[in-house]
């Protein structure tokens, strides 16, 4: 049997060799990847990459991760989310994270710089919102605060990115009907395999978040795309359940979700 599979989350205009990429990911049987950015420039560059690459599928997302807000990015991104009239696909990688250096402890400016993230938060959620987008949430160290947000927004679609945080945010999360994405970390990081074991299967996806690497044995190695089996692989584990069965359903999941009719 042949996998589909779809890569919900490839930051691929970081990619050394984007065609080399592309295509080891379509001979693994990855028929679709939602590429998603950061900021203005790699949101315009992620546009590009949709309208030159077209195997696989590329559906572009377009965001301001919360480390790279500013005042200056808060209105070009929503400048550039507003002019796409049939684009994006999604939003994202968007979000909140506590956990930077600027928001550590005892840091100057702190709740000033948090309560930036909120506003860039609000703002694209908004956008989500009146533009009938799914949000890709990155929420680390601030999971609560993503969850209150998003639920505030009224937003009835969600994906909150490699989920890692508490028990009694993630019921709150899949009560909402949200769901959460498997990275390959979920061989080997306990919170994200907690998280991944509580989910039922018909609210994960699989993503990579390559080139961000994933771990084997004391080596770390660069992803892409096609390392979206070894998502594959762990979530199958945990469910005890076929790879085949789990990708059926999990690329259901994605396609229903990036469907915007």
């Amino acid at each position: 049997m042949t996998l589909e599979l779809i890569d919900c989350h490839a930051h691929l205009d970081e990619l050394p060799d984007l065609s080399g990429a592309l295509e080891r990911s379509a001979a693994a049987g990855v028929k679709c990847i939602v590429a998603v950015a950061v900021n203005t420039e790699s949101s315009r560059r992620v546009l590009e990459i949709a309208e030159n690459f077209k195997s696989p599928k590329i559906l572009p997302a377009l965001g301001l991760y919360p480390g790279e807000v500013n005042e200056e990015e808060i209105e070009s991104i929503a400048e550039l989310i507003s002019s796409r009239r049939n684009l994006p696909a999604a939003l994202g990688e968007i979000g909140l994270d506590y956990w930077i250096k600027p928001l550590r402890k005892k840091m100057p400016g702190r709740e000033e710089k948090k309560a930036l993230q909120q506003k860039a938060f609000r703002l694209q959620l908004e956008l989500a919102r009146k533009r009938s987008l799914v949000p890709i949430i990155h929420s680390r160290g601030a999971w609560k605060d993503c969850f209150r947000m998003v639920d505030e927004a009224g937003l009835k679609r969600a994906i909150f990115h490699w989920y890692s945080g508490p028990r009694e945010v993630l019921e709150l999360i899949l009560e909402k009907g949200y769901h959460i994405s498997a990275t390959p970390a979920a061989a080997y990081s306990p919170q994200h395999r907690q998280a991944l074991e509580i989910t039922p299967l018909e609210k994960i996806i699989l993503e990579t978040d390559c080139p961000v690497p994933r771990r084997e044995g004391e080596e770390k190695i660069a992803t892409e795309p096609a390392d979206v089996l070894y998502s594959l692989k762990a979530v199958a584990g945990l469910k005890n359940l076929s790879g085949e069965e789990v990708a059926s359903i999990t690329t259901q999941n994605a396609s229903t979700l990036f469907d915007r009719n």
